[in-house]
């Protein structure tokens, strides 16, 4: 969500509108109890105060095994009958804290990266949900549904640390954003109107609820009976959160895949000609940590045999290489300096930076089509590299115009992420065993005393 008291409001009121009947009745009572309850809507936002948003308290794992732990408590209670009700409130206050904590979380998940599985998993991630059509028209639609399409982005942790607003420093902050923020006053009603429906359902008690009345109740048929009981058992706590455990561990391990590029790419055009000089393409990319990074070069190829060089380099040479290019191009325009003179001042540049530059790769003519690749090693912490693609060695006679691209491809191989998810899922396996299996002593004495 974009704003923290929506999630206050929001939260609020789906956990009311999911509570059970008794619960219910108890909060109406004790609406305080309700509020403190829903006071951890907003806990997971306490990471503004570190300066790394969207981090530690952003994780699902913690307050899974808060409730997972609470639940168990409960159970023991069940089957024991050794807890007071204070105890019992206390109980039950934890597992609906628990509830909203994670309630924050799943409606984060798509408003930029956070750090979903700490400390299991390191890598923040961002969900994007998209509705594909298809353009050809159905019926009297000029576009056709294909589906919703889910797609996982992931970022380094040092990457993820620092890409929210509130982390960034006030001047990186008026570097993105400038010196205003402009909210649509659209946007601000409809936080506005949750608000509003939060305070007076939740807030002000001033509503009365009139009990409805009881209806008689029909005797269920046996296809009934059966439907019943197992509804029942599959929504018992337990069970239930062995479910959610299944669902993390397969959206850890497979939903997301054992490894995952994420793709940019820069396309240029190689220009040459009497009014206009440019056959150079400059990219400045991260090398990200946590995954390797391809730097994919491809250049087409046509009827005008060329060369080009491709060099990576520091910041420096890059900055330099680039301003003395432009200087010397200006004086060309400016009619200061020939043609001639401008293509011996080039030779010279791109003769510097091969000798400054710690990685060189020549291609000769048909060898840009079929282009090269350069795999970066894995890094620890956040570095700009910086590329440089140029046409090298042409008929300078010739006119030319020839799209060069590079694309970067960063890995992320997530093969411990695999058998993490496996466990995960495992262990939700073994909550839903144990909760099914739990009442089967107690059936089987029953039926025994029953005979």
């Amino acid at each position: 969500m974009t704003y923290t008291f929506t999630h206050l409001a929001l939260q609020g009121l789906i956990v009311w509108l999911l509570l059970s009947k008794e619960n219910r009745e108890h909060y109406k009572e004790h609406r305080w109890e309700f509020l403190m309850i829903n006071l951890f809507a907003i806990l997971p936002d306490i990471d503004l105060l570190v300066g790394t948003h969207r981090s530690y308290t952003h994780s699902i794992i913690p307050p899974a095994f808060v409730l997972l732990s609470f639940i168990v408590i409960g159970l023991i209670n069940k089957r024991t009958n050794s807890f007071d009700e204070r105890s019992k409130r206390i109980v039950r206050f934890f597992k609906l804290a628990s509830i909203m904590w994670l309630l924050h979380i799943v409606l984060d998940l798509g408003w930029d990266p956070i750090l979903l599985f700490w400390p299991i998993d390191t890598n923040f991630y961002e969900l994007s949900v998209y509705l594909r059509f298809e353009n050809q028209p159905w019926l009297f639609f000029p576009l056709s549904f294909l589906g919703i399409i889910p797609d996982w982005r992931i970022y380094s942790f040092q990457e993820g640390a620092g890409m929210f607003i509130v982390d960034l420093t006030q001047a990186e902050r008026s570097q993105y954003v400038g010196n205003y923020w402009n909210l649509p006053i659209e946007q601000f009603g409809l936080h506005l109107i949750i608000m509003i429906t939060w305070l007076v359902v939740i807030v002000l008690p001033v509503f009365k609820w009139k009990k409805p009345k009881k209806k008689k109740k029909s005797e269920p048929n046996k296809v009934g009976k059966i439907l019943k009981i197992t509804w029942k058992r599959i929504t018992r706590q337990l069970t239930l959160f062995g479910l959610f455990f299944i669902g993390a561990g397969l959206l850890l391990g497979p939903v997301i895949g054992r490894e995952r590029v994420v793709t940019y790419q820069v396309s240029s055009d190689y220009v040459n000609t009497k009014n206009y000089f440019d056959p150079t393409l400059g990219l400045v990319f991260t090398n990200r940590p946590q995954s390797s990074t391809e730097i994919i070069f491809q250049s087409e190829y046509g009827l005008t045999p060329y060369n080009t060089t491709v060099v990576l380099t520091n910041n420096n040479t890059f900055f330099d290489f680039f301003s003395e290019f432009d200087n010397l191009t200006l004086q060309y325009y400016d009619q200061n300096i020939t043609y001639t003179d401008m293509i011996v001042g080039y030779s010279s540049l791109i003769n510097t930076i091969v000798e400054d530059s710690y990685f060189v790769e020549h291609l000769i003519h048909e060898e840009n089509s079929v282009g090269f690749s350069i795999l970066l090693n894995e890094t620890t912490a956040v570095e700009n590299a910086y590329v440089i693609a140029y046409v090298s060695q042409w008929n300078i006679s010739d006119t030319f115009y020839y799209e060069a691209s590079i694309a970067i491809n960063y890995t992320f191989l997530r093969n411990e992420a695999q058998i993490e998810g496996l466990v995960i899922g495992l262990v939700g396996v073994t909550l839903i065993v144990v909760d099914q299996l739990i009442d089967l002593p107690k059936k089987k004495k029953v039926l025994q005393n029953d005979d």
